[in-house]
This record gives structure tokens, sequence and C-alpha cells, in this order.
């Protein structure tokens, strides 16, 4: 006789139980024995595994969509060592060509060097700490790179300037022992892995039209790739949708020491991922957020600079609820998340003639609460507190490197309802940049 589907947390471990006493789904919770605290519905004769096998598979699309480590939610706090180092502080005042993404209108004010082109290259190493009930993923290190170049344009005539680049915005991923899964099956239970990867992209061109000395507007239309994969109760080979965003900014300098900005990033528009499997085809939609960004900068003197900004990502439009299509019908997929406010703080300092220093701070509540734990197993978008800093140093006329570290600060979180399933993250990212003006 079939039996009913139940999941509980022991020794550290995810058990999915099956009793042969009746035909309703019930969550049990373990606690000195087994408790059932939740009725959800009535399972047919037959429908163990199929049931099994579609709770774990939510469960590894839910911690794989929502691994990327980038620490504001799961997008990057900045696309370069500069803007990292600046605690992603850099709307008002440009700091590199990832600008064009970040406020495209900054590129009028951005410094290209004597002839008006500039080159900037970035090599980034991120170093995740992930824990899921008390076993660690693996997977330490994730290599991301970014280039990108800007030029004032002669062929679109004066007060123009032109940038093209491609940046990551997100990427991550889970590598969790068959420790931390367990599954039944007809023969006993069985230890499942999961290992996830997912990475955001960027590529397209920016254009800034400088209206006078104090004032520009700028606009960026870029290719949105959104990679996923995983392997686990079920293998989703690598796939990648397309799709496109755009981002639209100003630039406004009050007086000659204060600058504002601002910037508009809509949310991506992709194709389904889709999935060809032994049982036929899957499909999930997976965007990024729309963002809105203002700063305010400082600059006294040449050799000080100093931002504020404020950044509200709508994760709520986009993390809410998703529907994974498959060959036996739909499957919603929870995640519950808030949109998020980050505050970022940045200051640099020009040390004549060879160095900078930079330092930065980063904040932003956790879009992930207590409540949400258990409908996002395995995220790691729960980081909360950043610092940052970097060292700039000018190797020849035309070029130079820049060295940032920025740290995320582990936060836990225990799942308030349900299963007492806790989660825990901390990162490091080192970037090393090149930069050539000429």
């Amino acid at each position: 006789m079939t039996d009913v589907l139940t999941t509980t947390l022991f020794n550290n471990k995810i058990y999915f139980f099956f009793s042969i006493k009746s035909k309703q789904l019930i969550t049990y919770q373990f606690n000195g024995g087994y408790r059932a605290i939740e009725t959800v519905r009535l399972l047919k004769e037959g429908e163990m595994n199929n049931t099994c096998r579609k709770s774990l598979l939510a469960s590894g699309l839910v911690a794989v969509s929502s691994s990327a480590s980038g620490n504001n939610g799961d997008q990057m706090v900045g696309f370069s060592a500069i803007s990292n180092a600046m605690g992603g502080a850099v709307v008002a005042l440009p700091q590199d060509v990832t600008t064009s993404l970040s406020n495209p209108a900054g590129l009028s004010f951005l410094n290209l060097g004597p002839t008006k082109s500039r080159f900037d290259m970035n090599l980034a190493v991120l170093a995740p700490e992930r824990v899921l009930n008390g076993v660690e993923s693996d997977g330490d290190a994730y290599v991301l790179a970014t280039g990108g170049f800007a030029f004032e344009s002669e062929l679109m005539g004066d007060g123009f300037t032109v940038g093209v680049g491609a940046y990551p915005i997100s990427g991550g991923g889970v590598d969790f022992p068959k420790e931390a899964f367990v599954m039944p099956t007809p023969n006993g239970a069985q230890e499942i892995s999961i290992v996830a990867n997912r990475q955001s992209l960027r590529i397209g061109p920016a254009v800034s039209y400088q209206v006078n000395s104090r004032f520009s507007l700028g606009a960026n239309l870029s290719l949105a790739s959104n990679m996923m994969s995983l392997k686990g109760i079920r293998n989703f080979p690598t796939d990648v949708a397309y799709g496109y965003a755009w981002v639209l900014g100003t630039t406004y300098k009050p007086s000659d020491s204060v600058i504002l900005g601002f910037a508009y990033t809509s949310e991506s528009k992709s194709s389904d991922l889709k999935w060809h499997t032994d049982d036929g085809t899957y499909r999930l939609s997976f965007e990024d957020p729309r963002t809105v960004n203002v700063g305010i900068g400082y600059e006294p003197n040449p050799r000080w600079q100093l931002e504020a900004d404020v950044k509200w990502l709508n994760y709520s439009e986009v993390r809410d609820e998703n529907v994974l299509d498959g060959p036996n019908g739909d499957q919603l997929i929870s995640y519950g998340w808030d949109d998020q406010v980050v505050y970022a703080l940045g200051l640099r300092y020009l040390i004549p003639a060879r160095y900078t220093l930079m330092a930065g701070y980063n904040y932003g509540e956790s879009p992930l609460g207590p409540e949400d734990v258990n409908n996002n197993i395995g995220a790691t978008a729960i980081v909360e507190h950043h610092l940052s800093a970097g060292l700039g140093v000018q190797i020849s006329r035309f070029s130079s490197l820049t060295f940032s570290w920025i740290r995320g600060f582990e936060n836990s979180l225990t799942a308030s309802t349900g299963l007492p399933t806790e989660v825990s993250f901390e990162t490091d990212m080192y970037t090393l940049q090149f930069t050539y003006k000429n």
C-alpha cells in the first residue's frame, strides 16, 4: 500500500519519509519522536517515487536559482576592482568603463585619457563559504572576467561618448555532498549530491551625451544571457537563455565639487531555459530584477572623492514565485523574496603621483527571512554587511593596476516555520583590474 511522504531534519540531514498507514501527504517533525505537523494532500497508489522526485527537483532548482554569490541578494555589488573597492557606490562619480552598465550617463565625465579612449579589464576570484544544516558546500572558488572600452565618438558628433563591454552581474553555485540530502526509494534510502551553477551576463553598448558642462544623459542596451545547470535528483545539463535588458541614467553637477547620479535598470526579458531529459522537456523562466539607483558624490579637490548611494532591487517581482513546466504539468516553485534596499558608501584618495587608496561599505537587508528558508533550501543570497578596500598603482604613463578585496560577512538564518533548516553564508572576492588610457 502506498505510504505518505514526510520530510524532517535529523542529524544534520534532510530526510524524506513514508509511513504505510494512509494515503495522506503529511509533514513530520522530529522532537524525541516523529510528530505530524501538517497534512498536505492525498496520495494515490504508486505515487511515492514521483512525488519525492518532484520535491527534491524543486529544492534543487531553488538552490541553483538562488545560489549566485553576488552579495546584494543574488546581484554583484560591483562589476570591477574599483567599483568593489568603493563598496558599489559608483552611480554618481564614474570610476571606470563599467559605468556604462551602472550609470551610462557617467561616461561623459569619465577620465578617458589624453586622446579620449580607455580600456578596463578585470579578473576576479569569488571565494564563498556555504553551509546547509552543518554540511559545507564544495566549490570554493569561481573565476569571473569583465572587459570594456570607451571613447569619444567623432562619428556621432561632439558630446557623444560610447562604451562597450561584457559584465557578469551575478554568478556562483553550490556543490553539496551526498550527506546533505537523503531520498527514499523502494530499495531503501539513497543519498544524493546537489551540484548547481548559474551565471548572468550582460554584453552591449552604451551611449552618453553631454548636454552641457554639468549635465549628461545616457542609455545602455545589453544582450542578457542566463546560464543554469543542475545535477542531483535529475540532471539538467547546462543551458543558456538569451534576452535583453536596458539602462537609462543621468548625471548632474550642481557645483564643481558635487555630482548627482541616477540610473534605472530594467528587468531582464529572456527566453525560457530548456532542458531535454529522458522523461521529457522542462522549461523555466528566470529573470534578473529591475533596479533604481541614486547617488551623491563629493570631490573637494582632485585627491579626494566620497560617494553615498541608495539602490532598490525589485526582487518581489521576479523571486516571489516561479513555475517549472515539465512533461507532467506545471510545478509551482516558491521563493518568497522581498524587495531589497542597499546603502553604499565609498571613499577614494589619490597619493601623488602613483598610488590610489579606496575603501567602501555596503549594507542591504537580506531579501529572505526566516519564514522563507524552507522555500530556499541551499540559498546563499543572505549576506548583509560588506567591507572593501583597494589599492591602485600607476605602472606606466598610460596604464595602471588596481587590486581590491570585498568581504561579505557571515549571516545565518534558521527556518521559523516547518523544518528547522539552517543556512549560513559568507564570501570574499578578490579582483585585479588593468586600465589603459590613451
